[in-house]
Formats: C-alpha cells, structure tokens, sequence
C-alpha cells in the first residue's frame, strides 16, 4: 500500500507520531488533522509501515521563509535525533549507503540544503553564504521541536556541523565531522584576492542563469562530470545515488538540480582565529574522521590544532583517520559505520584522543 497523502503539521502543532498501522494513519490525515493550516512541514510517507522506515525512508519538506528545505527520514519518529549534512553540491543521498548501517534507535533528518538536491533556489540576488547555516539548523531544529541532537556531517555539512556546534553548544550532544573539521581558512594576505575572485563568478553565473536553463546533456556525460568533478572520489553506483535528488530529466536529456551560483566560493570570511575560538566553546562529544586519500585543504599542523582546541570544552575528542577518498562514506560505507556507531552508542568509553591508521 502506497500513501500519496502530504501530512502537514503547522508551525505551532506539535509532532504527531506515525501510527504504525497505515489504516490508522490513512485515517488521521483525511479526518483528525486540522485542514488549510499553513504548513510547516510536509511528509511523504512511501511505505505502508513504520517497523522498516530506518531502511525504507521518508521524503519531508520544511517550509522556510524563501521557500523550501528537502530532506529524507530515517529511523523511528522518537528515536534520538541527529540532523545529516551533505558536503558541497551533493545531496542527501550522500547518506544513502551509511545510515543503514547506524544504529536503528536513529531518528535521523538528512537535510538538502539550500540550492542542492530537492531543495528550492535562494531568491535571484540573494547569494549563497555559509553562515546561513546557524540561521537553517536553528529552523529545522525548531520545526522539529528538537531541543538537543547530533549532528553528522560530511566535507561542506562537516564545517557547518563544527560552526553550529561551536555557536550554539548547549543544543548539540554529538558531533561526527566527515574528512573536514571546519570551513577552509581564510587568510589575510588572499581574502581580498578570493572574495573579487568570487563577486566576478556569482556575476557571471547569475547572467547565465538570466539567460536561460542549461544546456542538457546525456546521462552518461552526467556520469563522467560527477566522477571527474570529484577527482575520481565518485564511482557510478554513488552517482547513480546522488542523482535520485541531484538529476533532473528535461527535453533533450539532463540537467543537474543545483543552483549554478553554487560553483563560485560562498562570500564568506572564516579566520582561523575565529574558528579556533569556537572549536573551544564546543561541549559535545566529537568524533572526526579523516579519509587518508581525500583533500587536503589546510597542513596536518593547522588541521590537529583544531582538534587540540576542541579539547578545551569538548566531553570526548576522537580523530580516526581511514583508508579512501573524500566519499569513502558513500562509496565504502563499511569503514566507517563501526566506528561511528560504536561512538554514538558509547562515546564516552573510548581514550580522549584515538587515531587509526
């Protein structure tokens, strides 16, 4: 049996839970629940019953103030909530291969964010910038009606996972950062360079967008883009994952989904002072994994410094470093999914500092 019915909740209902039995829940959305609410979540149940929902997951869509947030459910609606952010113009698929490794008391929240996957584009000249997303976790957070949760993040969604954390550490009980710890320094000497670097690519995409939709392309050129764009880190299974949110079929072949001003660097300032700052404010319990043969965006020096600062507030600091590159999570989830599942079952019962070669 298959429900096609949106579940819409408004913005100051609490969460109703999932009845197990679909007839009971077929039951709740055409009489119980309130109608013409202004919706702040919609969820999209596809399978008949909840018992197989954390490998049978669930399309949910969150109304923000510019438009809409795609995301995927895992795990029972009263499970221990854990959001999941995907790195730079991926998708929520990215956890596709992972999640149904953790453990199954997760109820995890894995988000598009804003311009990727199923989620709506920012406003024409409204650009990009990563700091929107204290401003997004906070919303979905609250949505949710989430007090305090996990976060698991990977490359882009790692930095934003450390940021939040950081900012706002009463909220966070855990934190497993994906082959990056924080966003990639800025430094005095190249900010000026960088930023003019990035006003001339958001111009120039911003008039192709003006222009027109994008030239389509074939499946297989879609294929080879991703893995090349990924440096080899993508095979053609993860892109054939990705691309259930990442893809879109138009007259004359494909498109991707995501926004075309993504590709020029966020205008964003992220000192190393200022990231070190945070890290020591963060009171959760951490857990970094760093893929051996994935990008190296700053030295192994400044790298353990942020691990170290952590230190200061952190409950538990764990750096793990794996073999694989930067989607060894999608590609190889076997390698990681023990390690963090055995940190988020007992994180505490580890040494303060672990790495693995």
């Amino acid at each position: 049996m298959q429900l096609n019915i949106a579940l819409l909740f408004h913005k100051n209902h609490q969460s109703l839970t999932m009845a197990e039995d679909p007839k009971k829940l077929l039951f709740r959305l055409q009489h119980i629940i309130p109608q013409k609410l202004s919706p702040a979540v919609n969820v999209y149940p596809t399978e008949a019953t909840t018992s197989s929902l954390h490998d049978f997951p669930m399309d949910i869509e969150f109304q923000m103030t510019w438009g809409k947030v795609a995301a995927k459910t895992w795990g029972p609606p009263d499970g221990r909530p854990v959001f999941a952010l995907h790195g730079w113009l991926d998708n929520a698929g990215t956890f596709d291969t992972l999640i149904p490794l953790l453990p199954k008391s997760l109820r995890i929240v894995a988000v598009d964010t804003a311009g990727h996957g199923l989620s709506d584009h920012y406003p024409p000249d409204i650009a990009y910038n990563f700091f929107d997303c204290l401003v997004a976790i906070e919303r979905l957070a609250g949505l949710l009606k989430w007090k305090k949760f996990s976060l698991i993040g990977h490359s882009m969604g790692a930095a934003m996972s450390m940021l939040y954390a950081g900012v706002f550490p009463e909220k966070v009980d855990t934190l497993v950062c994906l082959d990056l710890a924080r966003a990639e320094v800025t430094r005095p000497e190249t900010v000026g360079l960088r930023l003019r670097k990035t006003v001339g690519k958001l111009l120039k995409y911003e008039a192709a967008i003006v222009a027109g939709p994008e030239k389509p392309f074939t499946y297989e050129v879609a294929i080879e883009k991703s893995i090349s764009g990924s440096f080899g880190s993508l095979n053609r299974n993860a892109c054939e994952l990705l691309f259930k949110r990442g893809l879109k079929q138009v007259d004359g072949g494909y498109v991707f989904r995501r926004d075309r001003r993504l590709m020029a660097a966020p205008l964003t300032l992220t000192p190393k002072e200022d990231q070190l700052a945070m890290a020591r404010e963060v009171t959760a319990n951490v857990l970094i994994i760093k893929f051996a043969q994935g990008p190296d965006f700053e030295s192994r020096d400044n790298f353990m410094e942020h691990v170290e600062n952590l230190k200061t507030k952190a409950k538990n600091v764990f750096f793990v470093e794996v073999d694989g590159t930067h989607h060894v999570h999608l590609t190889n989830p076997n390698r990681v999914a023990s390690i963090i599942s055995d940190f988020l079952n007992a994180p505490s019962s580890n040494p303060h500092t672990s790495v693995q070669s």
